[in-house]
């Protein structure tokens, strides 16, 4: 008996085609589309894109440059750049951090600390972590394309602080200086004792916020979002309740039809939305110091095109179900996959750069982007127009194809 049991349900299971991808199929994409984040994310190989401005345009620059650039993770914006233009890169997330060369700095051959540092990072506080690896890179590059530099400063050090090299000895020098600098594509990478690299760096943040408060704006836009999405699904499960109850066909056979029912439970779930996203966002003021009331209008805008969103789409994933079995699984599997690949669940940047490009395919992406625009980089409320534009009016087209879904419905 148990047996035949067993046959029974692999027969259902095979004849439910939604349902075998879903158990099968499913699961299989999670892994695939985390393993690729967290294995691009892991040390080197997180990929970067870097604003590089040269301002010094020497030999020296070059070399480092070019050592730089060559590493598999190092992915320089193209074209040509001037500080502000990188600054504004960074700050708007179109780069993950900027290096500048300065001009107005002490060169990479004499640096000492007396003067501003020769190497600029500009650097988001949310996105501390690409300045670490952007560092660890550079002095990689550093030590195996410009070795005579490096050891050319220790002596330097030694010569000034300890001792004084008679002409010879500084012949000596030189020729090895010389030396090291023919084979700087061989170098191994490997840093001379008595100095710092750090010494060579500057860091500057391009957002006035810490990197705290940014992570808490960040994940509360993404939390809020996701959690639109799946609360707006649960909701529209209401809609098929009322037709197994047989409440559907009476109030489709009034004047209204089926319409009035579908725009019912979209103004309840656009309200609940909103206090949803107020709740969380409110908790982010009150108890991290999120500036939501100084944002108070783009904020709004935000989060009403958003709620608009999430609930056409709540609505359209569950009347294109034909059972409330299908529309318990299909909603939550879409909405896990946009939310994992759009961010909500772990940071963009930390994606290689095709699952960022696909990111801006779910509507997760598009909300960030547009609550990182007010609380991160302080745009203002013009710039987030045609965001929002387009998530209100997706949102109103999912609308639409729900009331066609739904008359199918009551058809059926």
């Amino acid at each position: 008996m148990s047996l035949a049991i067993l046959r029974a349900a692999f027969l259902l299971l095979l004849r439910d085609r939604g349902a075998l991808f879903m158990a099968l199929v499913v699961p299989v994409v999670f892994f695939l589309i985390f393993a690729e984040i967290f294995a691009t994310a892991a040390g080197d190989q997180l990929q970067l894109r870097i604003a590089i401005v040269d301002e010094v345009q020497s030999e020296d620059s070059s070399r480092l440059l070019k050592a730089l650039t060559d590493v598999p993770a190092v992915r320089p914006v193209p074209g040509t750049l001037t500080r502000e233009s990188a600054r504004d890169m960074v700050r708007r997330g179109t780069a993950d951090v900027g290096l500048v060369i300065r001009a107005d700095g002490e060169e990479l051959a004499t640096a000492s600390g007396l003067a501003a540092p020769p190497l600029l990072l500009l650097v988001d506080p949310s996105r501390s972590v690409t300045a670490t690896v952007l560092a660890g890179q550079l002095q990689r590059a550093y030590f195996a394309a410009l070795p005579d530099l490096a050891v050319g400063r220790v002596a330097e050090l030694i010569g000034t602080e300890f001792t004084e090299f008679t002409p010879a000895q500084q012949a000596e020098i030189d020729a090895g200086l010389a030396s090291l600098r023919e084979s700087a594509g061989a170098a191994d990478g490997s840093r001379p004792a008595g100095w710092t690299f750090d010494d060579l760096l500057e860091r500057d943040n391009v957002a006035g916020q810490n990197a705290a408060l940014n992570n808490v704006a960040y994940y509360a836009g993404a939390v809020a979002f996701m959690f639109l999405l799946f609360a707006a699904a649960q909701g529209a499960l209401g809609i098929l309740d009322d037709q197994e109850a047989g409440i559907l066909d009476r109030i489709a056979a009034g004047p209204g039809g089926i319409d009035v029912v579908i725009n019912g439970r979209f103004l309840f779930l656009v309200s609940q939305g909103l206090v949803q996203t107020c709740l969380i966002f409110s908790c982010a003021w009150l108890a991290y110091g999120v500036d939501v009331p100084g944002n108070f209008g783009p904020w709004l805008m935000i989060s009403v095109s958003s709620a608009v969103l999430a609930a056409g789409l709540g609505l359209l994933l569950v009347t294109g179900c034909r059972t409330r079995a299908q529309a318990q699984v299909l909603p939550t599997v879409v909405i896990l996959i946009m939310s994992a690949v759009g961010g909500s669940m772990v940071p963009r940047f930390f994606m290689p750069h095709w699952l960022q490009q696909i990111g801006w395919a779910t509507p997760n992406t598009w909300a960030l982007e547009a609550y990182s625009g007010v609380f991160w980089r302080s745009e203002p409320a013009l710039q987030l127009v045609p965001i929002c534009f387009s998530l209100f009016g997706i949102g109103i087209a999912a609308l639409g194809l729900s009331h066609w879904f739904g008359r199918r419905l009551v058809r059926d």
